[in-house]
């Protein structure tokens, strides 16, 4: 059985994270051909520049992989492949793979995750379980969602790690806009505030109101084809209200109260049927003491690892035998009987 992932090595300089992890459990499981696609190689066509993993890899290994020689290989070759890419995605790049798709297996669908990446998604599939959210561009509409709630923040679609998202409220007759890369921004008026948060993005921007109890931290759920792996709680040392490990996160083992299973069983389905299978759902505490979802992030999603460090059990094993029992599938794509 042939695995391909697609990532940066590079980004990744702890051997504890998630997909260096996992890259060393494949590597070392001999029911698998183990290759590397690095993102140069995510090009147009039916065939792609790929490195074979050495077995029994090692976290300097891992950072250089890209320098290892390539192979030319049929994409049609592959059981499954996995882009393990951060966003932002440059424009385009779902479209090559979803070119891609037509010729092999994809653990989540490029063509469906161009769908779930757009800004009302979320608010579609899971409003029921989200605190109050506006999807917009409108000036108006936002100021008048900012009048409402008084303190909001602003999502961008296309980011992760917290870099796409900004705290918005009034204080010292100044709009205060922060984001934990950028810094705090101020404003003379709410107009400003927008044109700001557009330059970031050309796509609407998704509103929510901002929950006073962030700082009870961020709850990461791990499902994989609908199955909840376990939860954890990522806080930030400094009390700051983004949660997240790579600024000044903790981590901390939670339990999945019954709350946030049927949060998960009202909209996993959505994800499963557009062939998207590996989902991190976020949930943030509300005023009320209900952890309300605050995303639910489809694909290069990270906490396999970090369970296991957290649980003592074998996460990455198990997440090993769903990838081989799902390639074995026979789902692949129809064009595939046209070019073998």
């Amino acid at each position: 059985m042939k695995f391909l992932w697609i990532c940066d090595p590079t980004i990744y300089t702890q051997a504890s994270q998630d997909v260096p992890t996992l890259y060393r459990h494949l590597s070392r499981d001999p029911r698998i051909e183990f290759f590397h696609a690095p993102i140069r190689s995510v090009v147009p066509g039916d065939r792609a520049d790929v490195i074979p993993v050495p077995h029994d890899l090692t976290h300097a290994g891992f950072l250089t992989l890209d320098e290892h020689a390539t192979q030319n290989h049929r994409l049609s070759d592959f059981d499954l492949v996995f882009c393990r890419r951060l966003k932002p995605f440059p424009a385009g790049y779902l479209d090559i793979l979803s070119e891609w798709e037509t010729y092999t297996k994809f653990v989540n669908s490029p063509t469906q995750k161009k769908d779930q990446m757009t800004p009302d998604f979320l608010y579609r599939v899971a409003r029921d379980y989200l605190p109050d959210t506006l999807v917009t561009a409108d000036l108006g509409s936002a100021q008048d969602f900012f009048v409402q709630h008084q303190t909001i923040v602003a999502k961008t679609a296309n980011s992760c790690g917290g870099r796409g998202v900004f705290k918005i409220w009034f204080e010292s007759d100044q709009f205060q806009v922060d984001n934990s890369l950028m810094g705090l921004q101020t404003f003379s008026t709410f107009a400003a505030v927008m044109t700001y948060l557009l330059s970031h993005t050309d796509e609407p921007l998704q509103f929510v109101r901002y929950l006073s109890q962030v700082t009870a931290g961020d709850k990461r759920i791990v499902v994989v084809d609908g199955e909840i792996y376990g939860a954890y709680i990522r806080r930030s040392r400094s009390g700051y209200w983004v949660n997240n490990v790579s600024f000044d996160g903790d981590c901390i083992l939670s339990e999945v109260t019954p709350a946030e299973q049927q949060a998960i069983a009202g909209t996993v389905e959505q994800y499963r049927s557009r062939g998207l299978h590996t989902l991190g759902y976020d949930f943030l505490l509300d005023h009320d003491g209900v952890w309300r979802i605050s995303e639910i992030n489809a694909g290069n999603i990270g906490g396999f690892a970090r369970l296991e460090q957290l649980t003592g059990e074998a996460i990455a094993d198990r997440f090993l035998n769903w990838l081989i029992n799902f390639a074995s599938i026979r789902d692949r794509p129809q064009q595939l009987a046209r070019i073998m």
